[in-house]
Protein backbone atom coordinates (compact mmCIF):
# COMPACT_ATOMS: atom_id res chain seq x y z
CA UNK A 1 0.00 0.00 0.00
CA UNK A 2 1.20 3.17 -0.94
CA UNK A 3 1.68 5.47 1.79
CA UNK A 4 0.97 9.25 0.98
CA UNK A 5 1.86 12.27 3.05
CA UNK A 6 -0.74 15.00 2.64
CA UNK A 7 -1.11 18.78 4.04
CA UNK A 8 0.97 19.58 7.04
CA UNK A 9 1.71 22.02 5.20
CA UNK A 10 1.87 25.38 8.49
CA UNK A 11 3.83 22.40 10.39
CA UNK A 12 6.47 22.47 7.17
CA UNK A 13 6.14 26.35 6.90
CA UNK A 14 6.93 26.58 10.87
CA UNK A 15 10.39 24.19 10.61
CA UNK A 16 11.97 25.80 7.10
CA UNK A 17 10.90 29.43 9.03
CA UNK A 18 13.43 28.33 12.16
CA UNK A 19 16.05 27.93 9.03
CA UNK A 20 16.30 30.85 8.79
CA UNK A 21 17.64 32.06 11.80
CA UNK A 22 21.23 32.67 12.13
CA UNK A 23 20.86 30.58 15.22
CA UNK A 24 21.22 27.65 17.02
CA UNK A 25 17.52 25.90 17.16
CA UNK A 26 15.51 23.48 20.16
CA UNK A 27 12.48 22.25 19.12
CA UNK A 28 9.94 20.76 20.68
CA UNK A 29 7.36 18.19 18.14
CA UNK A 30 4.91 16.18 20.08
CA UNK A 31 1.97 14.60 19.36
CA UNK A 32 -0.31 11.18 19.69
CA UNK A 33 1.12 7.99 18.29
CA UNK A 34 0.31 7.62 14.43
CA UNK A 35 -0.48 11.43 13.65
CA UNK A 36 2.34 11.72 11.59
CA UNK A 37 5.18 13.03 13.34
CA UNK A 38 8.09 10.97 11.59
CA UNK A 39 6.61 11.75 8.19
CA UNK A 40 6.53 15.19 8.65
CA UNK A 41 10.19 15.36 9.86
CA UNK A 42 11.30 12.94 7.46
CA UNK A 43 9.56 15.29 4.62
CA UNK A 44 11.14 18.43 5.84
CA UNK A 45 14.78 17.44 6.22
CA UNK A 46 14.24 15.26 2.60
CA UNK A 47 12.78 19.41 1.34
CA UNK A 48 16.25 20.58 2.66
CA UNK A 49 18.94 18.31 0.79
CA UNK A 50 21.64 21.11 0.70
CA UNK A 51 21.52 20.70 5.14
CA UNK A 52 22.77 17.36 6.25
CA UNK A 53 20.61 15.52 8.82
CA UNK A 54 20.19 13.12 11.27
CA UNK A 55 17.41 11.11 11.81
CA UNK A 56 17.45 9.39 15.16
CA UNK A 57 14.78 7.20 16.57
CA UNK A 58 15.36 6.46 20.27
CA UNK A 59 13.95 2.83 21.00
CA UNK A 60 13.47 1.25 24.03
CA UNK A 61 16.64 -0.05 25.19
CA UNK A 62 19.87 -0.14 27.04
CA UNK A 63 20.88 3.99 27.53
CA UNK A 64 24.17 2.90 25.89
CA UNK A 65 22.83 0.97 22.82
CA UNK A 66 20.89 4.30 21.94
CA UNK A 67 24.18 6.61 22.72
CA UNK A 68 26.10 4.65 20.49
CA UNK A 69 23.46 4.39 17.81
CA UNK A 70 23.23 8.39 17.66
CA UNK A 71 27.22 8.12 17.51
CA UNK A 72 27.43 5.60 14.69
CA UNK A 73 25.01 8.40 13.07
CA UNK A 74 27.51 11.30 13.96
CA UNK A 75 30.59 9.39 12.83
CA UNK A 76 28.60 9.09 8.94
CA UNK A 77 28.12 12.59 8.85
CA UNK A 78 31.77 13.62 10.19
CA UNK A 79 33.30 10.65 8.15
CA UNK A 80 35.14 9.25 10.34
CA UNK A 81 35.20 5.86 11.44
CA UNK A 82 37.01 6.16 14.78
CA UNK A 83 34.63 8.44 16.19
CA UNK A 84 32.03 5.68 16.29
CA UNK A 85 34.57 3.84 18.83
CA UNK A 86 34.97 6.37 21.29
CA UNK A 87 33.88 5.95 24.48
CA UNK A 88 31.39 8.35 25.68
CA UNK A 89 30.09 8.14 29.14
CA UNK A 90 26.78 10.43 28.09
CA UNK A 91 25.08 12.72 25.53
CA UNK A 92 27.01 15.65 26.93
CA UNK A 93 30.31 14.00 26.02
CA UNK A 94 28.69 13.05 22.61
CA UNK A 95 27.34 16.53 21.49
CA UNK A 96 30.48 18.32 23.03
CA UNK A 97 32.90 15.74 20.68
CA UNK A 98 30.76 16.36 17.77
CA UNK A 99 30.25 20.05 17.66
CA UNK A 100 34.29 20.35 18.05
CA UNK A 101 34.17 18.18 14.53
CA UNK A 102 31.42 19.76 12.93
CA UNK A 103 31.19 23.24 12.16
CA UNK A 104 28.35 23.05 9.68
CA UNK A 105 25.02 23.71 9.88
CA UNK A 106 22.88 20.31 10.29
CA UNK A 107 19.78 19.23 11.58
CA UNK A 108 19.32 16.48 14.12
CA UNK A 109 16.13 14.89 15.12
CA UNK A 110 15.84 13.01 18.01
CA UNK A 111 12.44 10.66 17.85
CA UNK A 112 10.76 9.62 20.83
CA UNK A 113 13.15 11.44 22.94
CA UNK A 114 11.21 9.99 25.83
CA UNK A 115 13.03 6.82 25.70
CA UNK A 116 16.02 8.08 26.46
CA UNK A 117 14.91 8.32 30.16
CA UNK A 118 16.77 6.56 32.32
CA UNK A 119 16.24 6.13 36.06
CA UNK A 120 19.67 7.07 37.66
CA UNK A 121 20.12 9.64 34.52
CA UNK A 122 18.54 13.09 34.20
CA UNK A 123 18.20 13.47 30.33
CA UNK A 124 16.36 16.68 30.61
CA UNK A 125 19.37 18.29 32.71
CA UNK A 126 21.46 16.90 30.20
CA UNK A 127 19.91 18.36 27.32
CA UNK A 128 19.62 21.44 29.10
CA UNK A 129 23.22 21.60 29.57
CA UNK A 130 24.12 20.07 26.00
CA UNK A 131 22.15 23.48 24.40
CA UNK A 132 23.44 25.99 27.27
CA UNK A 133 27.12 24.68 26.98
CA UNK A 134 27.60 23.41 23.73
CA UNK A 135 24.60 23.95 20.91
CA UNK A 136 24.08 27.43 21.72
CA UNK A 137 27.83 28.10 20.13
CA UNK A 138 26.62 26.06 17.06
CA UNK A 139 24.81 25.90 14.53
CA UNK A 140 23.13 22.85 15.20
CA UNK A 141 19.13 22.56 14.58
CA UNK A 142 18.40 20.17 17.23
CA UNK A 143 14.31 18.54 17.20
CA UNK A 144 13.16 16.71 19.91
CA UNK A 145 10.45 14.99 19.37
CA UNK A 146 7.88 12.29 21.41
CA UNK A 147 4.36 10.65 21.56
CA UNK A 148 4.08 10.83 25.13
CA UNK A 149 2.09 14.07 25.21
CA UNK A 150 1.84 14.47 28.82
CA UNK A 151 5.79 14.31 29.11
CA UNK A 152 6.64 16.35 25.85
CA UNK A 153 4.13 18.45 27.61
CA UNK A 154 5.86 18.84 30.99
CA UNK A 155 9.40 19.87 29.03
CA UNK A 156 7.43 22.60 28.09
CA UNK A 157 6.33 23.76 31.83
CA UNK A 158 8.63 26.35 33.79
CA UNK A 159 9.63 23.49 36.45
CA UNK A 160 11.71 21.73 33.52
CA UNK A 161 15.16 21.85 33.51
CA UNK A 162 14.53 22.81 29.65
CA UNK A 163 11.96 26.04 30.34
CA UNK A 164 13.50 28.68 28.48
CA UNK A 165 16.06 26.83 26.28
CA UNK A 166 13.43 25.92 23.62
CA UNK A 167 12.91 27.99 20.39
CA UNK A 168 9.91 26.70 19.44
CA UNK A 169 7.34 23.88 19.82
CA UNK A 170 4.49 22.72 18.13
CA UNK A 171 1.71 19.46 18.75
CA UNK A 172 1.25 17.86 15.52
CA UNK A 173 -2.63 16.94 15.58
CA UNK A 174 -4.79 14.78 13.77
CA UNK A 175 -6.33 16.25 10.04
CA UNK A 176 -9.69 17.62 10.09
CA UNK A 177 -12.34 16.60 7.64
CA UNK A 178 -11.08 18.61 4.61
CA UNK A 179 -7.31 17.46 4.60
CA UNK A 180 -8.65 13.83 5.27
CA UNK A 181 -10.34 13.98 1.67
CA UNK A 182 -7.38 14.34 0.09
CA UNK A 183 -6.79 10.16 0.91
CA UNK A 184 -9.99 9.22 -0.73
CA UNK A 185 -10.27 11.47 -3.26
CA UNK A 186 -12.36 8.82 -5.56
CA UNK A 187 -15.26 8.67 -3.24
CA UNK A 188 -18.44 11.36 -3.38
CA UNK A 189 -18.43 13.52 -0.31
CA UNK A 190 -21.01 10.93 1.41
CA UNK A 191 -18.81 8.09 1.45
CA UNK A 192 -15.97 10.47 2.79
CA UNK A 193 -17.97 11.44 5.56
CA UNK A 194 -18.79 7.71 6.42
CA UNK A 195 -15.01 7.22 6.13
CA UNK A 196 -13.89 9.82 8.61
CA UNK A 197 -16.22 8.72 10.87
CA UNK A 198 -14.46 5.31 11.23
CA UNK A 199 -10.85 6.85 11.02
CA UNK A 200 -10.78 10.11 11.63
CA UNK A 201 -7.98 12.26 10.84
CA UNK A 202 -5.13 10.35 11.89
CA UNK A 203 -3.04 9.68 8.32
CA UNK A 204 -1.82 6.05 9.31
CA UNK A 205 -5.32 5.23 9.55
CA UNK A 206 -6.86 7.13 6.56
CA UNK A 207 -3.59 5.41 4.50
CA UNK A 208 -5.46 1.91 4.98
CA UNK A 209 -8.80 2.17 3.13
CA UNK A 210 -8.95 1.72 -0.38
CA UNK A 211 -11.27 4.01 -2.59
CA UNK A 212 -12.34 0.22 -5.09
CA UNK A 213 -13.97 -0.79 -2.17
CA UNK A 214 -17.27 -0.06 -0.60
CA UNK A 215 -16.19 1.52 3.29
CA UNK A 216 -18.23 -1.40 4.73
CA UNK A 217 -16.41 -3.77 2.56
CA UNK A 218 -12.98 -1.79 4.25
CA UNK A 219 -14.40 -1.69 7.47
CA UNK A 220 -14.05 -5.81 6.82
CA UNK A 221 -10.77 -5.50 5.54
CA UNK A 222 -8.82 -3.72 7.88
CA UNK A 223 -11.11 -3.44 11.16
CA UNK A 224 -12.54 -6.97 11.10
CA UNK A 225 -9.63 -9.18 10.07
CA UNK A 226 -7.74 -10.65 12.61
CA UNK A 227 -4.51 -10.26 10.77
CA UNK A 228 -4.92 -6.57 9.68
CA UNK A 229 -3.06 -4.02 12.03
CA UNK A 230 -6.05 -1.73 12.89
CA UNK A 231 -7.69 -4.84 14.21
CA UNK A 232 -5.86 -4.44 17.74
CA UNK A 233 -4.77 -1.27 17.37
CA UNK A 234 -6.78 0.96 19.81
CA UNK A 235 -5.92 -1.92 22.39
CA UNK A 236 -2.35 -1.75 20.96
CA UNK A 237 -1.90 1.95 21.85
CA UNK A 238 -3.61 1.89 25.23
CA UNK A 239 -1.01 -1.46 26.39
CA UNK A 240 1.70 0.93 25.38
CA UNK A 241 0.84 3.86 27.71
CA UNK A 242 -1.27 2.12 30.65
CA UNK A 243 -0.27 0.14 32.68
CA UNK A 244 -3.13 -1.38 34.13
CA UNK A 245 -5.88 -0.79 31.01
CA UNK A 246 -9.07 -3.03 32.17
CA UNK A 247 -10.74 -0.12 34.01
CA UNK A 248 -9.70 2.34 30.76
CA UNK A 249 -11.34 0.12 28.64
CA UNK A 250 -14.69 -0.51 30.91
CA UNK A 251 -15.02 3.55 30.50
CA UNK A 252 -13.95 4.08 26.49
CA UNK A 253 -16.70 1.43 26.38
CA UNK A 254 -19.43 3.09 28.19
CA UNK A 255 -18.45 6.30 26.69
CA UNK A 256 -19.11 4.77 23.29
CA UNK A 257 -22.42 3.43 24.15
CA UNK A 258 -23.57 6.35 24.96
CA UNK A 259 -22.67 6.99 28.54
CA UNK A 260 -21.54 10.52 28.28
CA UNK A 261 -22.67 11.98 31.63
CA UNK A 262 -19.94 11.11 35.01
CA UNK A 263 -22.86 9.93 36.14
CA UNK A 264 -23.52 7.69 33.72
CA UNK A 265 -20.21 6.55 33.25
CA UNK A 266 -19.82 5.62 36.96
CA UNK A 267 -23.17 3.80 36.72
CA UNK A 268 -21.86 1.87 33.25
CA UNK A 269 -18.88 0.35 34.76
CA UNK A 270 -19.46 0.31 38.32
CA UNK A 271 -15.86 2.35 38.83
CA UNK A 272 -15.62 4.13 42.58
CA UNK A 273 -15.75 7.99 41.29
CA UNK A 274 -12.43 8.98 43.12
CA UNK A 275 -10.88 6.20 40.94
CA UNK A 276 -13.28 7.60 37.50
CA UNK A 277 -12.39 10.59 37.62
CA UNK A 278 -8.50 9.66 37.89
CA UNK A 279 -8.95 7.25 35.01
CA UNK A 280 -11.01 9.89 33.10
CA UNK A 281 -8.09 12.99 33.54
CA UNK A 282 -5.54 10.50 32.06
CA UNK A 283 -7.63 9.31 29.19
CA UNK A 284 -8.06 13.35 28.37
CA UNK A 285 -4.21 13.84 28.97
CA UNK A 286 -3.67 11.44 26.47
CA UNK A 287 -6.08 12.86 23.89
CA UNK A 288 -8.08 9.89 23.82
CA UNK A 289 -11.26 11.63 24.94
CA UNK A 290 -12.14 15.26 25.33
CA UNK A 291 -14.46 16.78 27.96
CA UNK A 292 -16.87 18.83 26.65
CA UNK A 293 -19.51 21.37 28.45
CA UNK A 294 -22.28 23.43 26.41
CA UNK A 295 -20.84 26.37 24.33
CA UNK A 296 -22.49 29.23 26.26
CA UNK A 297 -20.89 28.17 29.77
CA UNK A 298 -17.64 29.83 30.20
CA UNK A 299 -16.01 27.78 33.22
CA UNK A 300 -16.14 23.73 33.43
CA UNK A 301 -18.50 22.07 36.05
CA UNK A 302 -18.45 18.20 36.19
CA UNK A 303 -22.29 18.54 36.08
CA UNK A 304 -22.49 20.33 33.33
CA UNK A 305 -19.29 18.14 31.65
CA UNK A 306 -19.86 15.36 29.07
CA UNK A 307 -17.29 13.02 27.86
CA UNK A 308 -16.39 12.02 24.39
CA UNK A 309 -13.60 10.03 22.35
CA UNK A 310 -11.33 11.84 20.82
CA UNK A 311 -10.79 9.93 18.08
CA UNK A 312 -13.34 8.21 15.31
CA UNK A 313 -11.30 4.77 15.02
CA UNK A 314 -11.28 4.27 18.95
CA UNK A 315 -15.01 5.18 18.95
CA UNK A 316 -15.67 2.73 16.45
CA UNK A 317 -13.39 -0.10 17.77
CA UNK A 318 -14.67 0.15 21.37
CA UNK A 319 -18.57 0.89 19.71
CA UNK A 320 -18.49 -2.40 17.05
CA UNK A 321 -15.23 -4.27 17.11
CA UNK A 322 -14.06 -4.37 20.98
CA UNK A 323 -18.03 -5.68 22.25
CA UNK A 324 -17.71 -8.30 19.27
CA UNK A 325 -14.56 -9.53 19.46
CA UNK A 326 -15.41 -12.90 19.88
CA UNK A 327 -17.72 -13.24 16.87
CA UNK A 328 -14.54 -12.35 14.46
CA UNK A 329 -12.18 -14.56 16.61
CA UNK A 330 -14.88 -17.49 16.00
CA UNK A 331 -14.93 -16.66 12.35
CA UNK A 332 -18.86 -14.82 12.67
CA UNK A 333 -17.87 -11.81 10.90
CA UNK A 334 -21.21 -11.53 8.53
CA UNK A 335 -23.14 -11.12 11.94
CA UNK A 336 -20.69 -8.27 13.20
CA UNK A 337 -21.34 -6.87 9.75
CA UNK A 338 -24.68 -7.00 10.07
CA UNK A 339 -24.71 -5.32 13.13
CA UNK A 340 -22.85 -2.64 12.25
CA UNK A 341 -25.00 -1.93 9.19
CA UNK A 342 -28.01 -1.71 11.33
CA UNK A 343 -26.61 1.41 13.36
CA UNK A 344 -24.34 3.00 11.05
CA UNK A 345 -26.35 5.68 10.37
CA UNK A 346 -26.79 6.59 13.72
CA UNK A 347 -23.01 5.95 14.35
CA UNK A 348 -22.52 8.30 11.58
CA UNK A 349 -24.29 11.43 12.97
CA UNK A 350 -22.25 12.27 15.57
CA UNK A 351 -19.33 12.70 13.22
CA UNK A 352 -21.28 14.43 10.90
CA UNK A 353 -22.02 17.32 13.92
CA UNK A 354 -17.90 17.60 13.47
CA UNK A 355 -18.06 17.46 9.76
CA UNK A 356 -20.96 20.43 10.16
CA UNK A 357 -19.00 22.70 12.54
CA UNK A 358 -15.86 22.43 10.13
CA UNK A 359 -18.41 23.36 7.43
CA UNK A 360 -19.15 26.58 9.33
CA UNK A 361 -15.74 27.50 9.88
CA UNK A 362 -15.07 27.05 6.08
CA UNK A 363 -18.17 29.35 5.30
CA UNK A 364 -18.43 31.79 8.28
CA UNK A 365 -17.39 35.08 5.75
CA UNK A 366 -20.88 34.14 4.09
CA UNK A 367 -22.84 33.67 7.02
CA UNK A 368 -25.11 36.65 8.26
CA UNK A 369 -22.59 36.91 11.24
CA UNK A 370 -18.57 36.37 12.36
CA UNK A 371 -19.07 33.59 14.96
CA UNK A 372 -15.92 33.34 17.85
CA UNK A 373 -17.54 30.47 19.23
CA UNK A 374 -19.04 26.98 18.17
CA UNK A 375 -20.08 23.68 20.10
CA UNK A 376 -22.88 21.80 21.02
CA UNK A 377 -25.69 23.09 23.87
CA UNK A 378 -27.65 21.51 26.17
CA UNK A 379 -29.90 21.98 29.50
CA UNK A 380 -31.39 19.02 31.09
CA UNK A 381 -33.52 17.19 28.34
CA UNK A 382 -33.14 19.91 25.44
CA UNK A 383 -30.19 19.87 23.35
CA UNK A 384 -28.94 21.61 20.21
CA UNK A 385 -26.70 19.90 17.63
CA UNK A 386 -24.75 23.21 17.19
CA UNK A 387 -24.69 26.57 18.30
CA UNK A 388 -22.36 29.05 16.92
CA UNK A 389 -22.03 32.87 18.99
CA UNK A 390 -20.36 35.92 19.23
CA UNK A 391 -20.27 37.75 22.50
CA UNK A 392 -19.18 40.92 20.38
CA UNK A 393 -22.76 41.07 18.51
CA UNK A 394 -24.40 39.30 20.84
CA UNK A 395 -25.70 36.70 18.00
CA UNK A 396 -26.52 33.73 17.81
CA UNK A 397 -26.93 30.88 15.44
CA UNK A 398 -28.87 27.59 16.29
CA UNK A 399 -27.97 24.50 14.21
CA UNK A 400 -29.10 21.32 13.20
CA UNK A 401 -27.38 18.83 11.60
CA UNK A 402 -29.67 15.19 10.24
CA UNK A 403 -27.97 12.95 8.95
CA UNK A 404 -31.00 10.68 7.37
CA UNK A 405 -31.70 9.11 4.21
CA UNK A 406 -35.12 11.05 4.17
CA UNK A 407 -35.90 14.46 3.85
CA UNK A 408 -35.94 16.75 6.80
CA UNK A 409 -39.33 18.00 7.29
CA UNK A 410 -41.62 20.74 8.96
CA UNK A 411 -41.22 19.66 11.96
CA UNK A 412 -37.61 19.56 12.74
CA UNK A 413 -37.28 23.00 12.20
CA UNK A 414 -40.25 24.01 14.10
CA UNK A 415 -38.56 22.01 17.00
CA UNK A 416 -34.91 23.77 16.18
CA UNK A 417 -36.97 27.67 16.99
CA UNK A 418 -38.66 26.06 20.07
CA UNK A 419 -35.52 25.17 21.98
CA UNK A 420 -33.47 28.35 20.82
CA UNK A 421 -36.18 29.78 22.80
CA UNK A 422 -34.54 27.42 25.90
CA UNK A 423 -31.01 29.25 25.40
CA UNK A 424 -30.64 31.63 27.98
CA UNK A 425 -27.65 33.98 26.73
CA UNK A 426 -26.92 37.30 25.51
CA UNK A 427 -29.73 39.16 27.14
CA UNK A 428 -32.91 41.13 25.47
CA UNK A 429 -31.08 42.40 22.71
CA UNK A 430 -30.28 39.12 20.93
CA UNK A 431 -30.46 38.39 17.67
CA UNK A 432 -30.65 34.89 16.48
CA UNK A 433 -30.20 32.81 13.40
CA UNK A 434 -31.12 29.37 12.47
CA UNK A 435 -29.59 26.59 10.20
CA UNK A 436 -30.17 23.45 9.02
CA UNK A 437 -27.43 21.25 7.53
CA UNK A 438 -28.61 17.93 5.98
CA UNK A 439 -27.49 14.98 4.42
CA UNK A 440 -30.90 14.39 1.99
CA UNK A 441 -32.28 17.75 1.72
CA UNK A 442 -35.60 19.55 3.07
CA UNK A 443 -38.79 18.36 2.34
CA UNK A 444 -40.77 20.74 0.08
CA UNK A 445 -42.78 22.41 3.19
CA UNK A 446 -39.66 22.57 4.90
CA UNK A 447 -38.12 24.46 2.30
CA UNK A 448 -41.26 27.19 2.52
CA UNK A 449 -41.25 26.99 5.89
CA UNK A 450 -37.52 27.62 5.82
CA UNK A 451 -37.99 30.55 3.81
CA UNK A 452 -40.78 32.18 5.57
CA UNK A 453 -38.45 32.14 8.89
CA UNK A 454 -35.48 32.92 7.54
CA UNK A 455 -33.32 29.64 8.08
CA UNK A 456 -30.70 28.75 5.95
CA UNK A 457 -30.65 25.37 4.62
CA UNK A 458 -27.31 23.48 3.82
CA UNK A 459 -27.00 19.33 2.08
CA UNK A 460 -24.31 17.65 0.93
CA UNK A 461 -24.08 19.02 -2.50
CA UNK A 462 -22.95 22.44 -0.22
CA UNK A 463 -20.25 20.43 1.45
CA UNK A 464 -18.94 18.54 -1.13
CA UNK A 465 -18.08 22.58 -3.08
CA UNK A 466 -16.52 23.23 -0.08
CA UNK A 467 -14.71 20.37 1.18
CA UNK A 468 -13.99 18.17 -2.53
CA UNK A 469 -13.42 21.08 -4.66
CA UNK A 470 -9.19 19.80 -5.08
CA UNK A 471 -9.38 16.66 -3.61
Amino acid sequence: MIQQFIDREDELAFLKSRLDYDEPQLLIIYGRRRVGKTELLVRFMHENPDIPSIYFLAGRKRWVDNLRELQTMMAGIIGDDLFARVYFSDYIELFSEFSERYRGQIIITIDEFPYLHDPTRDIESMFQKIYDEIISNTKIYLILCGSSIAMMESMLGYKSPLYGRRTGQWLVEPLGFKESCKFFSEYDIERKIETYAVLGGIPFYLNMFDCRYTVITNIERTLLNKGSVLYREPEFLLREELREPRNYFAILKAISSGNTRFSDILNATGIAKSMASKYLDLLHDLRIIRKTVPVTVTREKIRDTRYYLEDNLFKFWFKFVYPNDGLIESGDVPTVIGRIGSEFDSYTSFAFEDVSKEFLYEIRQDLPFQFEKIGRWWHKDVEIDLVALSERTREMMFVECKWQKKKTGVSVLKNLLAKSGRVEWGGDGRVDHYCVISRSGLTAGAEAFAEENNIVSYDLADMGRVFCENS
